[in-house]
């Protein structure tokens, strides 16, 4: 399969790096324009989905610790291949292989808490909502254990429904989840006390014991007795949680980063398409660049913070790209204090979440779109 003429003028394919110089993820590839027909910018503004010409000309937002500020804070592609971006404080977006989501909305569930852990159990999407008492205000502890902490996600219906709470959990009035962790069959949280100006952690591990796509949104009658808790050591759930080596990775994505220096720092995040929780692997320093990447049957991508992108396979309904042989890009350079995080496949498009950071907190922020068909195959 040979590379479109568009390819070949913006990339630099598989020349990725020299033993010298400055340690970057790739030694200085050919990249793309802000500004071209192979891609969309969009941003989050008035709680809807804006296309704009360029992240630095969406709408200003003010700075908010991340735990506030609407971000895409994280993504997954399903089973059969369509593209879920978790929305925090605004819903969640569905790309059905297009580049014209679906924002799917719930005000109510959305508004004040801190939204993230997208992961799939039987197909079925499900996330965690959890209330930074540290950062946000309206955490109200005389409703915390009717707080829902487990989230479903109906594609067909295009609702949300939650399905377990802080009481389901035994959690106690002054507690607060801070974590969550889905190993495919039994979930693990950490759980945050303060009492008598006193902060202590637990850590729990749980399952349910009846199917929790049949569970209806606060059926305290259905779901009474049906969460099975026992605690575990802290040093359990930090085996969980801490990254590892990368020499630990999975093979492909080993073999997709081969040619990135000894001496080059990051920490991944890596995900399985339809999928648990991620496996977190560091290369280096943990405090490395920061960087995702997928797994599914017919590909394999990662993404830098600066948009070098590595990918391997081929989009759905396509032949291989380059033979089936790494290939390496970089998407458009964002302005200074912007990112690249996030981000999933559905059809032939790439979507990649960007953001304008300052330390812990979030201003503007949406996501890329890339027709990959464009890009990779010839018309």
């Amino acid at each position: 399969m040979k590379l479109s003429k568009i390819t070949l003028t913006i990339f630099s394919i598989c020349v990725l790096f020299s033993g010298c110089g400055k340690k970057t993820a790739l030694e200085e590839p050919m990249q793309m324009q802000q500004k071209s027909s192979d891609h969309k910018w969009f941003c989050f503004a008035n709680d809807s989905i804006v296309e704009v010409e360029l992240p630095q000309r969406a709408s200003i937002q003010s700075l908010k610790p991340w735990t506030e500020s609407v971000r895409i804070c994280d993504a997954n592609v399903t089973a059969d291949g369509k593209a879920i971006m978790l929305v925090n404080h605004l819903g969640a977006l569905y790309f059905d292989d297009t580049d014209n989501p679906l924002l799917i909305q719930d005000y109510q569930l959305f508004s004040d808490s801190t939204a993230g852990n997208l992961v799939f159990e039987g197909n079925v999407p499900y996330f965690t909502l959890v209330k930074n008492s540290f950062f946000n205000k309206t955490a109200n502890k005389s409703q915390n254990q009717g707080q829902s902490h487990i989230i479903r996600l109906s594609l067909a219906q295009k609702m949300f429904f939650p399905v377990v709470t802080y009481g389901e959990l035994n959690i106690e009035q002054s507690g607060e989840v801070t974590s969550t962790f889905f190993d495919g069959s039994d979930w693990f949280s950490s759980v945050k006390s303060t009492k008598n100006n006193k902060v202590s952690f637990h850590y729990i591990k749980w399952k349910s014991l009846v199917d929790l796509a049949s569970v209806q949104p606060f059926s305290s009658s259905q779901n009474s007795g049906s969460i099975a808790v026992s605690e575990i050591s802290e040093s359990s759930y930090r085996n969980l949680v801490t990254p590892e080596d990368f020499s630990k990775a999975p093979v492909r994505l080993k073999e997709l980063l081969k040619s990135i220096p000894k001496d080059f720092n990051f920490v991944l995040t890596c995900r399985d398409f339809g999928g648990s929780s991620p496996r977190y692997f560091s290369s280096g320093k943990d405090d490395g660049t920061i960087a995702n990447a997928i797994i599914k049957d017919n590909w394999i991508c990662a993404v830098f913070g600066d948009g070098t992108t590595y990918f391997a396979g081929s989009i759905d309904g396509h032949p291989l790209i380059n033979n089936g042989k790494n290939v390496a890009f970089r998407l458009p350079k964002l302005p200074r204090r912007y990112s690249y995080q996030a981000f999933a496949i559905s059809g032939k498009y790439l979507i990649v979440s960007w953001e304008e950071s300052d330390f812990y907190k979030t201003g503007r922020s949406g996501f890329l779109t890339v027709d990959m068909e464009k890009l990779f195959y010839t018309k």
